[in-house]
């Protein structure tokens, strides 16, 4: 019997190190079984499997990403991009007090608009993607049908995806139809105020939404510079060729009587212009409509901007800039009162300054503070500038419900808020009718002041005027054209930056409007005097006599012309 040596057998106290098998079992030399020691013999068909490891298969499961793609992405999109609409119009509605009918024209408006946008909503069929990955052309014909597709999708623009400038744009034409006297300036400098939602209005989607958008739509509902006013003018006119294209929708024209009186006011300019700006409209040709055809259009074919040129032009023929001496025929005209220029820059600076009062830093140029800036704000100015800041760009929200985030404890030693809480002191923090009304208070309180500050002209009568050695220099003579920024007086400029504000344009892209519509009267006033001379010509030259012969003499502008 063979015997291995092991560890002490332990039963009943037995010493015996040494064991035999037996059927399989162990036992040692005293006959104690040895539990835990069975003797298995390995298969031959099991040889090599040493070392080998098996795993029980898991049920695969299908990976859930937490971020929409594709149409269920845009119809998420769609919805933020709703909600932020009916934010905008709830503040005109009950903030501005505009009537309660804007809200459906809004809805009646974004539903069309999303006719257009129901095909990008759908989950596209195989055959529509089969065709978009199979193709036999050849790459000149690929590239054919690339530009083709290229022209139709700019072509077709409302089927693209919506701007977050297009909300306020869709607001404008709302305002439109209901001829209400709201110029694209209003919603222009609503926006950039934050008073009107606009500036990062992501933040006001709900966390929920936003952590299933992907990238690029979160970053179309956000906003990283500062609106350009010239952007807002464009956007309502693409607005106005979707709507006339897709659905043969046509909008009026401006209520440009109550506008034309709006801009006056803010202008603080007579109301003496108003009858000549009526005279320039038609000799104009001007209707104060939005054009519906064409892709390139003049920004002098805009109704606002034609609008504002005319007031300016009538301004220079009135109120030129210049220092030229100019004496009206009577004392009931217009021009018979002269505005004097450095005491009305002087009062729109102190119109400025109140309504910024109690502030630091000028709202609505939060966006516009760079690097360099910094350096030379006051400390004033920077906690408004970081108040500013912490409201607009940290998500409070986003913050708690990240699990990553830095504990509470530790954020709470680092406050973010002032202690004395709101940047505007409480009594100077105005809402609504309070806000409405005294923007009119001041606005009329402007007015007379500049009326005050306002002179007489020294006139001269046609009978008195044939006495004086030298000729008299008339209301509307040496009359000048500016066609570039450059080219401004400084008293023009200031009046063209205001005009800018209140129509809610660049100061180059009023100039050129101005420009244009200067050109356009020229070509008036040159057609009219060859109007004028043909019809003199015509007068001059005798009538053909009864027997069908020809005259002897022409008379060509009092000169004698002898026929051959």
């Amino acid at each position: 019997m063979d015997y291995f040596r092991g560890d002490v057998c332990g039963v009943d106290n037995c010493r015996a190190t040494q064991y035999y098998i037996e059927d399989g079992l162990s036992y040692c030399k005293n006959g104690h079984r040895r539990e835990g020691r069975t003797q298995v013999q390995e298969d031959e068909d099991d040889f090599g499997t040493q070392g080998r490891k098996t795993r029980q298969k898991r049920e695969t499961r299908e990976k859930v990403s937490r971020i929409y793609r594709g149409p269920k992405a845009f119809e998420l999109y769609l919805q933020a991009y709703q909600l932020i609409l009916w934010k905008q119009c709830f503040w005109l509605v009950h903030t501005k007090g505009f009537p309660a009918e804007l809200e459906n024209i809004v809805h009646d408006l974004w539903a069309l608009r999303l006719q257009l946008l129901k095909a990008r909503t759908e989950e596209p069929s195989d055959t529509e993607t089969a065709s978009h990955v199979f193709s036999s052309q050849s790459e000149d014909e690929t590239e054919t049908a690339a530009e083709e597709a290229r022209r139709k999708r700019k072509k077709l623009r409302g089927k693209d995806a919506p701007t977050l400038v297009d909300t306020l744009g869709m607001c404008y034409l709302a305002t439109l139809l209901l001829r209400l006297p709201v110029s694209v300036g209003d919603l222009h400098r609503w926006a950039v105020r934050e008073e009107i939602l606009f500036v990062r209005a992501v933040r006001f989607v709900p966390l929920a939404m936003r952590e299933k958008l992907p990238g690029h739509y979160l970053g179309a509902l956000d906003t990283r510079s500062v609106l350009k006013s010239d952007h807002l003018h464009n956007s309502v006119v693409e607005l106005v060729l979707i709507y006339n294209r897709e659905f043969g929708m046509s909008f009026p024209a401006l209520n440009h009587p109550l506008l034309l009186f709006k801009y006056i006011k803010e202008l603080a300019i007579p109301l003496d212009v108003y009858p000549v700006i009526d005279r320039l409209t038609l000799l104009c040709s001007y209707d104060f409509l939005f054009p519906t055809s064409g892709t390139r259009y003049r920004v002098s074919s805009l109704p606002e901007p034609q609008l504002m040129s005319l007031l300016i032009i009538a301004v220079k023929l009135y109120y030129p800039f210049d220092a030229i001496t100019r004496c009206p025929r009577t004392s009931t005209e217009p021009a018979a009162l002269s505005i004097d220029w450095k005491a009305w820059a002087a009062i729109q600076d102190n119109d400025i300054a109140r309504n910024h009062v109690g502030r630091a830093l000028e709202k609505g140029k939060e966006m516009e503070i760079g690097e360099h800036d910094v350096f030379n704000m006051t400390e004033r100015q920077m906690d408004e500038y970081l108040d500013w800041y912490g409201k607009t760009w940290l998500d409070e929200e986003a913050r708690n419900s990240n699990p990553k985030a830095l504990p509470a404890q530790l954020l709470d030693m680092f406050p973010t808020n002032r202690a004395g809480g709101s940047i505007i002191p409480q009594e100077h923090a105005l809402s609504g009718e309070g806000e409405s009304k005294v923007e009119q208070e001041a606005v009329l309180d402007k007015v007379k002041q500049v009326q005050s500050s306002m002179g007489m002209r020294r006139v001269i009568s046609d009978v008195d005027a044939e006495h004086n050695k030298e000729p008299v220099k008339r209301p509307g003579s040496y009359y000048k054209h500016y066609r570039r920024v450059q080219d401004l007086p400084h008293d023009a400029k200031v009046f063209f930056e205001a005009a800018a504000r209140a129509v809610g344009l660049s100061l180059h892209t009023l100039v050129k409007a101005v420009f244009q519509t200067e050109c356009k009267l020229q070509a008036w006033k040159l057609a009219r005097r060859r109007a004028e001379a043909a019809k003199l010509i015509q007068d001059d030259v005798p009538a053909l006599s009864t027997d069908g012969s020809e005259p002897k003499t022409l008379h060509l502008h009092g000169r004698d012309h002898e026929s051959e």
